[in-house]
């Protein structure tokens, strides 16, 4: 059994099942509700009509996971991966049979982000189930969907977004060293900091205000297709993915200092 096998078989342990399951079903709720919004106020332009085509389905799963369900996901994923082994004492073990402890480490967030992904295009498909339920009922159908240049663009976006998500969960759980903590570390900040997105001098240096600029997201979308704050002036694209890829360079370091001590045998045994 090679290294991806097994690290990709914890990634589908029931904790992430279940966390996964619960979101999927929070995101088909909220397209619903988006949709009966916009039929209730004579809105088929709305952003959330565009699940029922193919490519638009998929950006609306990109914004899903490059947001705060994606973030529930990925610290799941670390706890599982990484915080768990560490509580239960299996770490240290298994850097002895598989040395190697920053490839190790770094095949873990890979294969998070690799589980994200595919969790990113089954969302998906569920969302245009959903999209193509709705639009059958209400008669509101997208008239253009963003097309797949758009969707391979969101998706990308997303992915990096998700790295980013990776790099926080990975330095909460190499920090706290339990699956609770890990979650709590990752969420945690995002919920208590939000409010503070709306005051003017603080939107720019707002974590949540960079990716909600990266992704684009649609200010009407809010709740029915992604659950983070509304969108930013467009013009600050390019600072925040530099300021994003920074953030996610930081978690990164604190990963590599936090886990640096990790081995099997201590010079005080």
């Amino acid at each position: 059994m090679t290294i991806w096998h097994a690290e990709l078989r914890k990634a589908a342990s029931p904790a992430v099942l279940v966390t996964a399951a619960v979101v999927a079903a929070v995101a088909a709720v909220m397209a619903l509700y988006g949709y009966r919004d916009a039929y209730r106020h004579f809105r088929d332009s709305a952003s959330v009509t565009m699940i029922d085509d193919p490519a638009g389905a998929l950006v609306a799963a990109s914004q899903q996971t490059g947001t705060f369900l994606g973030l529930a996901v990925i610290s799941v994923l670390a706890g599982v991966l990484y915080a768990d082994e560490c509580q239960s004492g299996t770490w240290p073990s298994l850097l002895l049979s598989r040395p190697g402890r920053v490839r190790l480490i770094a095949v873990k967030i890979c294969c998070a982000l690799m589980t994200a992904l595919a969790f990113t295009l089954l969302l998906g498909l569920l969302l245009l189930a959903v999209g193509q339920l709705a639009a059958s009922v209400t008669g509101f159908r997208t008239t253009a969907g963003p097309g797949w240049d758009a969707a391979a663009a969101a998706l990308a976006k997303g992915l990096v977004v998700q790295a980013v998500f990776a790099a926080m969960a990975f330095a909460f759980a190499s920090l706290t060293r339990t699956a609770l903590g890990t979650a709590a570390g990752t969420l945690g900040p995002v919920i208590v900091l939000a409010p503070l997105v709306g005051i003017d001098q603080i939107t720019p240096v707002h974590p949540q205000a960079w990716a909600a600029s990266w992704l684009r997201l649609q200010d009407d979308a809010q709740y029915s297709l992604y659950l983070w704050t509304r969108e930013p002036s467009s013009s600050a694209v390019a600072p925040s993915i530099a300021a994003l890829l920074a953030l996610g360079a930081v978690h990164v370091g604190v990963i590599a200092l936090a886990s640096r001590g990790d081995r099997l045998f201590r010079p005080a045994d």
